[in-house]
């Protein structure tokens, strides 16, 4: 009206002095409109009162159809600045927000119930509510990660409605951590790039790195590397800080067999160059561990010397211990892994298997009295059966019988394998106790076949024992004897000439000796043999082992405290079934050479045991018992319950243990027979 009013005015300045009359009419008929127009205005100024109540719910769809109606009817019509905001009238927020910000979530809740009781249609702003919302979800997710609860983490970033890539960062690091370790990788791996393309902070994007570095197999972290890179506005590699890390990490997975690609010459100079001038072993160690997994031993001992002298660890020796064994300096070997056995059993046991080859050498070497008190020390404080065997077969092929019984008794106690068993049997034969040795073989029956052959032997040739000489009783030094076992004697020089000049003898009448004389010989030992096992194969034995023995450094400790349970006995009645046997999985037994027939199972029966092997108990004082998490598997509860079986399973139970004929299953070949009763020259056997 005002634009009106002045261009009425210049118009007037303009007119004639003849047309004044008119001018004052026009005049006052443009005073009267400019009223009667701003009279209308006042009337129709736009009701905003529904667009601020659709915004007050936040109602954002209707708040824009709202706001495009007016301005149809008022096309200069603007949205008031504070349709959002406080009104007059409305409830003020900032107590809200302070309680929110003080982490006083509960109290929130409880306010904001009070005011939509006394205020009906109010509700907090979606702000206030979108935020609270993300913060319970984030404090339930680091609830579950103070408790451990990685499974209970990734189901909830899952499940719920919080969304990893619309968290903060330290949340999305936690759910990616927990996907990683419940083995959701590509989830975790999708967490970790939505970090990528959301952030451009250079902080972040390298701690998420290093986070992905930790929880991922470097294989996916190389994966991470290139997507970030792509995303990366940074003119210069942004990952140059953690350069090192990186090959650390790779490093690492070279040594796990998780990668394949080579690192750069480049790269790996940098890590060594840095691991000199940290002087850090761990650092000083990878290196040398890759070295190692690189056959470059002479380069790993150096990497292994250097991180040991600076203050490497138990594992750090180890490596050293095995660089210089690949380089043949077995005694250096045995003196680093010997002096670093009580951190690391790893080393004890890497200690007692160097020497192993010198002490089970057929020709025993001369060692010294003080190394083969050490070693037997250390084989009984750990109760290893390989040293026990070792010493053993020392032992015996130095003549020193007794010695060998005591050393082989713990290694088939501790370790009962094929060459330890068939070296107390050779032993017992020697000290003349042939029922325990026949003993021995007929519990071993179906298992370790050398054992079987001491009783039918092959056709082959065996050198004789120099111990049968008359050299045996200056084979060895003096056996010393210790508290709570024997250390043998040294091995003399004797032996070695002895072997050799047995040897050399036994060749020329093996030469000598014409084919048809040697057919003649085995058809005589066919009939030798059957002849001398009658009565002493097969024969009913006690299916258990029976030697215990605890390691020294326990039964010490365990004096005065009651003595331990033994072992439970087999649930087989009556005696052990007179029949050849055959542990599946093992070879031709050597008494089918003879004619003896095999029943398919040691406890000669043909059917499933049962209840199956998973559902028994543990025998007490098995390592099964021993590494039960839950004792409830080895009490007696659970062995009464597996003792009630189903009619099924006891007519299964009484057909797998009814009585068997001498022979299993199937009638003995009569052959076999009348040979067993009377053995004569013309019988022939049959399998």
């Amino acid at each position: 009206m005002r634009a009106l009013l002045l261009t009425a005015c210049a118009a007037t300045s303009s007119a004639a002095p003849s047309a004044l009359h008119a001018e004052g009419a026009a005049r006052q008929s443009i005073v009267v409109a400019s009223a009667a127009a701003g009279a209308t205005s006042e009337r129709e100024k736009p009701d905003d009162l529904a667009l601020r109540y659709y915004a007050s719910l936040d109602q954002r769809a209707r708040v824009r159809a709202e706001f495009s109606r007016l301005r149809r009817l008022y096309p200069n019509f603007e949205p008031p600045a504070d349709l959002y905001g406080p009104r007059r009238g409305d409830v003020d927020e900032a107590g809200l927000w302070e309680l929110f910000a003080a982490d006083k979530l509960d109290e929130l809740h409880e306010i904001i119930r009070a005011r939509r009781k006394d205020m009906p249609g109010w509700r907090p702003s979606a702000d206030l509510m979108r935020k609270l919302e993300q913060k319970e979800q984030r404090n339930k997710i680091f609830a579950f990660w103070r408790e451990g609860r990685w499974l209970d983490i990734a189901s909830f970033a899952r499940d719920s409605r919080f969304f990893a890539a619309n968290a903060d960062v330290e949340s999305q690091w936690t759910i990616a951590e927990a996907f990683a370790r419940t083995g959701q990788i590509s989830e975790a791996i999708d967490v970790y790039k939505s970090i990528f393309a959301s952030n451009e902070d250079k902080h972040i994007r390298l701690a998420t790195m290093q986070k992905a570095m930790a929880a991922l197999h470097m294989g996916d972290v190389e994966a991470l590397l290139v997507e970030a890179r792509k995303s990366s506005k940074e003119p210069e590699d942004e990952f140059a800080p953690v350069a090192i890390d990186i090959t650390r990490a790779r490093i690492v997975a070279v040594l796990r067999d998780e990668r394949k690609d080579e690192i750069s010459p480049q790269e790996l100079q940098r890590f060594e160059s840095f691991a000199k001038l940290t002087r850090e072993p761990q650092q000083l160690g990878l290196v040398a561990w890759l070295q190692y997994k690189r056959r470059d031993f002479r380069a790993a001992l150096e990497s292994f010397k250097a991180a040991i002298e600076h203050g490497g660890d138990a594992m750090i020796a180890h490596g050293l211990a095995h660089t210089l064994r690949a380089l043949d300096l077995r005694r250096e070997a045995e003196e680093v892994a010997y002096a670093w056995r009580a951190p690391l059993v790893n080393n004890g046991i890497l200690f007692l298997d160097l020497l192993e080859r010198d002490l089970t050498q057929e020709t025993p070497p001369y060692l010294e009295p003080a190394r083969l008190a050490r070693y037997a020390a250390v084989t009984i404080e750990s109760a290893s059966g390989e040293g026990a065997q070792g010493l053993g077969w020392y032992a015996y092929n130095s003549c020193q019988f007794d010695v060998a019984r005591f050393w082989f008794e713990r290694a088939v106690a501790w370790f009962p394998k094929e060459a330890t068993v068939y070296g107390y049997v050779l032993t017992l034969k020697r000290l003349r106790q042939d029922k325990e040795a026949l003993e021995l073989i007929n519990r071993y029956d179906g298992l370790f076949p050398k054992l079987v052959e001491l009783l039918f032997p092959d056709d082959y040739y065996h050198p004789p024992f120099p111990c049968d000489s008359r050299i045996a009783a200056k084979a060895h030094g003096p056996a010393v004897k210790m508290a709570g076992y024997v250390v043998p004697g040294p091995a003399g020089p004797a032996l070695a000439a002895e072997r050799d000049r047995l040897r050399v003898e036994a060749d020329k009448k093996e030469a000598t000796t014409p084919d048809a004389a040697k057919v003649a010989a085995q058809a005589q030992q066919r009939e030798r043999v059957l002849k001398a096992v009658r009565g002493k194969f097969p024969i009913a034995v006690a299916a258990e082992n029976p030697l215990r023995f605890q390691p020294l450094a326990q039964a010490r400790s365990a004096a005065g405290s009651p003595a331990p349970v033994g072992l439970r006995a087999e649930p087989q009645p009556g005696k052990a079934p007179l029949v050849a046997r055959r542990v599946p999985g093992v070879g031709p037994m050597p008494s089918e050479r003879y004619g003896f027939l095999l029943s398919p199972s040691w406890n000669a029966v043909d059917l499933a045991t049962w209840p199956p092997a998973s559902e028994q108990v543990a025998p007490v004082g098995t390592q099964w018992a021993n590494q039960e998490a839950d004792p409830a598997w080895i009490g007696q509860q659970k062995a009464d319950a597996g003792a009630k079986l189903t009619a099924g399973a006891a007519e299964h139970v009484a057909t797998a243990m009814a009585p068997r004929t001498r022979y299993g299953a199937a009638p003995p070949p009569p052959n076999l027979a009348a040979v067993l009763s009377l053995p004569t020259s013309k019988q022939s056997q049959t399998r």
